[in-house]
This record gives C-alpha cells, sequence and structure tokens, in this order.
C-alpha cells in the first residue's frame, strides 16, 4: 500500500501492484470500487478541475452549449417547421416550445453523455494500470460521477428558466430522480458497451450515430401523442418509440417541471426497477469481461 498526493490532495491504501483478477459478480465489482472510493473520489476531482482546462470561458460551456442547443433547435422546430404548435398545453395555458424542449433535452443530456463518456473510458485507462493498479469500474464510476456534477449544471439553468418566466412548483424536484434514472440507464449501457468497443471500434461510432438517431425518434422535441397513428404499416414501432425507459423518464420529468405534477406511481415503480436493471445488467457485462479485455490489449 502506499498513498499518493496531489495539488487536490491526498488519497490512501491504494496498491501499486496487483494482478487483475477477473471479478465475476457485480457484488464483488462493487465492493472492491468501494475499497477505492478515496481513489474514485480523487479521479472525479481531477475530472471536474481538468474538464475545460485552456478554455476562456471555463465552465461557461457547460451552460452555453445546452442553452445553444435549445435555441438552435426552437429555431428550426418551433419557429421554422410550427412544431410548438402540436406542444400540449400545460396548467395556466403556459404552452412554450422552448421550456417543452428544454425539459426534454435535460434528462437525455444526462443519459447521452453519461454514456458516451464512459463508452471511451476504458481503453483510456488501460495504460495507466498497468502502471497503478485499481478497479477497471473505478475510473468509469469517477466519469459517471464528474458527468453527472456537469450535467446537473443544466437542471439549475432550466429550473430557473421556467422560474423566470412564473411557471414554476414544487413539482419540479421531480427533476432530481429522473436525472438519476437517466444516469443510471446511461451508466449501464456504457458499461457494457466499452468492453465491447475495446475490441471493435466501431461501436463508439455506430453508439454515436445511435444516439443522434435516437434524439429524433424519443419524445424530445415532439410530443409522445404525436406518435399515434404515425407508423402506417408497421404499427409495432410505436410502443418501441413511445414507452421505451428513455421516453419514460423523458415524460417523468416533464410531469414535474412542466405539467406541473407528480408523475403516476406506476412509472416511480417502472422507472426505479428498469434503471437499477440496466445498471446492473451493464456492470455484470463489464464486470465479467474487462479483465480479459485488458489483457489482450
Amino acid at each position: 500500500m502506499t498513498t499518493y498526493e496531489d495539488s487536490a490532495g491526498s488519497f490512501d491504501d491504494v496498491k501499486v501492484f496487483s494482478s487483475d483478477s477477473a471479478h465475476t459478480t457485480v457484488r464483488a465489482s462493487a465492493r472492491e470500487a468501494w475499497e477505492y472510493r478515496g481513489f474514485i473520489s480523487y479521479m472525479t476531482k481531477r475530472d471536474l478541475r481538468t474538464t475545460y482546462t485552456r478554455s476562456y470561458l471555463g465552465w461557461m460551456w457547460s451552460l452555453l452549449n445546452p442553452i445553444a442547443e435549445v435555441a438552435i433547435y426552437s429555431f428550426i422546430f418551433g419557429v421554422l417547421l410550427n412544431v410548438s404548435r402540436t406542444v400540449p398545453d400545460a396548467p395556466n395555458g403556459f404552452n412554450s416550445f422552448a421550456h417543452f424542449l428544454i425539459s426534454g433535452i435535460a434528462i437525455f443530456g444526462f443519459f447521452r453523455t453519461v454514456s458516451a463518456k464512459i463508452l471511451n473510458n476504458f481503453m483510456a485507462t488501460v495504460r495507466l494500470r498497468r502502471k497503478l493498479y485499481f478497479p477497471p469500474v473505478a475510473a468509469a464510476l469517477s466519469t459517471g460521477l464528474s458527468t453527472m456534477v456537469e450535467a446537473s449544471i443544466l437542471i439549475g439553468v432550466v429550473v430557473a428558466f421556467f422560474a423566470v418566466w412564473g411557471h414554476i412548483s414544487i413539482h419540479a424536484v421531480v427533476l432530481i430522480p429522473a436525472s438519476l434514472f437517466a444516469a443510471c440507464m446511461g451508466l449501464g449501457v456504457g458499461l457494457a458497451l466499452s468492453v465491447v468497443n475495446s475490441k471493435y471500434k466501431d461501436i463508439g461510432y455506430l453508439y454515436a450515430i445511435a444516439l443522434r438517431l435516437g434524439f429524433y425518434l424519443l419524445p424530445i422535441i415532439w410530443p409522445v401523442q404525436q406518435a399515434a397513428g404515425r407508423f402506417g404499416s408497421f404499427p409495432w414501432i410505436e410502443p418501441i418509440v413511445t414507452s421505451n425507459p428513455l421516453a419514460k423518464v423523458i415524460g417523468f420529468g416533464r410531469d414535474g417541471i412542466l405539467f406541473m405534477r407528480w408523475p403516476p406511481l406506476i412509472d416511480w415503480v417502472y422507472l426505479s426497477v428498469v434503471s437499477v436493471a440496466i445498471l446492473i445488467a451493464g456492470w455484470a457485462i463489464f464486470a465479467r469481461s474487462s479483465a480479459d479485455v485488458a489483457e489482450g490489449l
């Protein structure tokens, strides 16, 4: 055991040399990750410090990027294509496509950024792990945590955006569990795909395309009611598009922040079970495959 220290502080009891034993269960992998919680905390803080290094605006980019995204989509879909006419009215006759859009982007953003960053994380840490042992999942967890901190800033922007227009209530707290559900799904998907991406780099490129496609297939820029009867000879596609976990969690968040109501109990149960199941499944795939993949790289 030894102690490492840098400008951010120190963390203790980190093994320098260790064989990469294959942790075939989620429990064993999670137990070791807990033992390395100090290391995970250090890596998370380091990621947050270096995210916007050599940038004049720094952390302002975490606000400017989503704001620019909302402005662009609001103009294209809300002004040029008049999608805003189909947005369902919220209480008090509130009808704003920009607010409808940003509430969807904020939730989807948790899934998108967490899964995409973790997808490429495993390859990036293989060389480091040959010099300093730490559990393979530790780096993924630290990346997930730092990404969640960055993405959570947008949640504050969303709440402020609604508050400025006077459309806010206690139901807005639903954004917190909605974000956690989306982050759990993103972590599970990212862990599962990261080991496959280590063998086949095409996975990363295909996943980037899938995320772009998902942005339009999910009810982010259009209300879920609009999908009814739109699939013609392929009616089986409709429930896939409208009832998948990501569509559910986007609607879950909108119930609170936009429609100012508590989501149905069945949605709480469904998303709790599904998000945890996706996380455990992805972690199980990662725990069983990461050691073998690392040896082959």
